[in-house]
């Protein structure tokens, strides 16, 4: 006579397939990775600082001696929702995810996640080469992860099969337009760091037209990989 299975095997073991189809889902990755970008674009708020106990006219001075703070936690605030709707666009083009996908997206998020911190420095040391290029660089950075995370998911299979070639050029270029943009200003910031970040503005317009220049240039590569 057999023995019985005890009843607690037999759940586990009919939520194994479940399971199996949230790991390999990308559900639980995107929703870490949304709350990391509201927590991110959350803490910029944090740094603004007005004194107590200031009487009408220090107010007014005390609000105005923001202006600095207010300019680096708008462009961060553009600057972290592009890459929101780059991550988003990305894993509405991945059917599963790996341990190579996992990390690379962790490594985007961290440099999303740090960005309050150059934010903060550089609303504080606006004429700091270090301040500013700290800046500059982790949104560069940002930028390029996020085009890695994009190439690996590609390399790995692990996107849904209507994926073309030119829907992953489209999305690399996407993600790579903005940090070069920053990384070019790094320079600039070396000589005059109001120069350089009047510069970034010209990333919300120039950043079109680089990403599709970048795409051409993808495209060519392909073309002459091709046998």
């Amino acid at each position: 006579m057999e023995k019985p299975t005890p009843p607690e095997q037999n759940q586990v073991e009919s939520l194994a397939p479940v399971l199996l189809r949230q790991s390999e889902g990308t559900v639980r990755l995107e929703t870490f990775s949304d709350g990391v970008f509201a927590i991110a674009i959350t803490l910029l708020i944090l740094n603004f600082h007005i004194p107590t106990g200031l009487n009408e006219n220090q107010v007014w001075n005390a609000i105005a001696d923001q202006q600095d703070v207010f300019l680096s936690a708008a462009i961060s605030f553009v600057v972290i929702g592009v890459y929101w709707t780059v991550n988003r666009k990305t894993f509405a083009l991945i059917d599963r995810t790996n341990g190579a996908l996992t990390a690379s997206n962790f490594v985007h998020l961290a440099t999303i996640v740090f960005l309050p911190f150059p934010t903060l420095v550089m609303s504080e040391y606006t004429k700091s080469f270090a301040a500013v290029g700290m800046y500059a660089a982790t949104i560069a950075l940002a930028g390029f992860t996020a085009a890695v995370t994009v190439v690996i998911a590609w390399r790995g299979n692990l996107m849904d099969s209507t994926v073309t070639q030119d829907m992953i050029d489209k999305t690399v270029s996407s993600s790579i337009a903005t940090p070069i943009v920053f990384a070019a200003s790094i320079p600039i910031a070396a000589v005059n760091t109001r120069v350089a970040t009047w510069f970034w503005f010209g990333a919300f317009f120039v950043s079109k037209p680089v990403g599709v220049l970048a795409q051409r240039i993808l495209q060519r590569r392909h073309q002459k990989a091709m046998p």
